[in-house]
């Protein structure tokens, strides 16, 4: 389960990328949550906070987590 706290700070580090593209937005489908920019421009020390925080890359490249 995330706290409120857990979701600011992950939605902090997606800011930290934001370059006003598609991915500055936010789905939903079912279960799953969509943000965040793309992977690959991410640090490694924030990409490994958002695996703990349950960021997981996905088949688009960018992030999904399930609730």
């Amino acid at each position: 389960m995330s706290t409120w706290a857990e979701w600011s700070e992950a939605f902090s580090i997606f800011a930290r990328y934001s370059n006003g593209g598609d991915y500055d937005e936010v789905c939903a489908e079912h279960d799953e949550i969509f943000a965040g920019p793309e992977v690959k421009k991410v640090s490694p020390a924030d990409l490994q906070r958002l695996q703990e925080l349950g960021w997981k890359p996905d088949d688009s490249g960018h992030f999904r987590k399930f609730v």
